[in-house]
């Protein structure tokens, strides 16, 4: 019996052809975001994994929240529109602050920032990108602290933007110091010691690779870094990242298709969405096949290329989804 396996998370696309098929990503950062180029990083993984992505990245270096709403360049990537995920990190040292400066500078202008995205694509999914603490630490209030002590303030700092403003965090601080903690001698940072090596972002990308669409890294080649360290990373985002999805809130916005072939003549469909409870599901396998609920079982008559297209009616609005399957012609019975 053979089995093909596909996943695919998309939210607030539609599919038809062409672009209209494309996951739009935007990342709002400061240099732990575009050193490296690690939205760029991403997408090489999500492409040489066949997934469809066009991802955009705003930022700043050195910028922490406060500083990014005085950009009306990110403003204005916001209200382009019809973003699917919108990714937001802020400054390395946001939560290595007193919590006055928490309360009354982070929280605010986090706040303004979350609106504006909400209001202009309003089925946008909203990330937090938890960043990592330096190599050897920093200091917080004239005192000096290791670099555990620096990730579990930052850990916790993201926690309790989850905890006001209910969006799931992508946990590349806490992939990042189990990393650290299993391949001491493999270096994750540049010359500075706090910015990512280029093994560094490729780690957050294998990380937000794994939160988005709810699937391994592991197989992705790409020429960003030698297939070595690559493979040992993906291999570490696999067995930390994926099983914790759920505890990090990655708990719906996706859906997934199994495909089964067997040599008795039989192509199994199974799929299954994963939408709020508020949701309409629809299936569309032709204009005579639709199904409606979240779960899906359908045998198809012969091999071949189909097309499985998915219908979410919500509140924000309705998407469409898509996706390509393929049955190979079932090997034949020696009698």
């Amino acid at each position: 019996m053979k089995f093909k396996q596909v996943f695919l998370f998309c939210l607030g696309c539609s599919f038809f052809a062409g672009a209209s098929d494309t996951t739009n990503i935007l990342f709002i950062g400061n240099s732990f975001t575009g050193n490296n180029d690690m939205p760029g990083i991403f997408q090489k993984i999500s492409r040489a994994k066949q997934k469809i992505v066009h991802v955009e990245k705003s930022w700043k270096g050195g910028a922490s929240l406060r500083d990014q709403t005085s950009r009306p360049e990110l403003f204005q990537s916001i209200k382009k529109g019809n973003w699917d995920v919108v990714v937001v990190q802020g400054w390395s040292k946001e939560f290595v602050q007193k919590q006055a400066y928490i309360d009354s500078v982070t929280l605010p202008y986090a706040r303004q920032i979350l609106d504006t995205i909400r209001t202009y694509n309003p089925c946008a999914k909203i990330l937090f990108y938890e960043t990592w603490g330096y190599r050897d630490g920093s200091d917080m209030d004239s005192v000096m602290l290791s670099y555990e002590q620096m990730s579990d303030t930052i850990i916790k700092g993201y926690a309790l933007m989850n905890s006001i403003f209910k969006h799931p965090v992508v946990p590349v601080g806490r992939t990042w110091l189990s990393f650290r903690q299993k391949y001491p001698d493999v270096n994750l940072y540049d010359t500075d010691l706090y910015h990512p090596s280029k093994l560094g972002s490729y780690l957050a990308a294998c990380t937000f690779y794994t939160c988005i669409f709810h699937e391994s890294p592991v197989g992705a080649s790409t020429k960003t870094i030698s297939y070595a360290d690559a493979k040992l990373i993906q291999t570490h985002c696999e067995q930390t990242v994926l099983p914790a999805l759920n505890a990090n809130g990655f708990t719906s916005d996706y859906f997934n298709i199994v495909t089964q072939t067997d040599g008795k003549g039989r192509y199994k469909l199974k799929a299954e969405a994963h939408y709020g409870e508020d949701s309409k599901i629809t299936w569309v396998l032709a204009k005579d096949k639709i199904f409606k609920g979240s779960a899906l079982e359908y045998y198809y008559a012969a091999p071949g290329s189909y097309i499985v297209r998915l219908k979410v009616e919500s509140p924000c609005g309705t998407r469409w989804f898509a996706q390509k399957i393929t049955f190979k012609a079932s090997p034949k019975i020696k009698k």
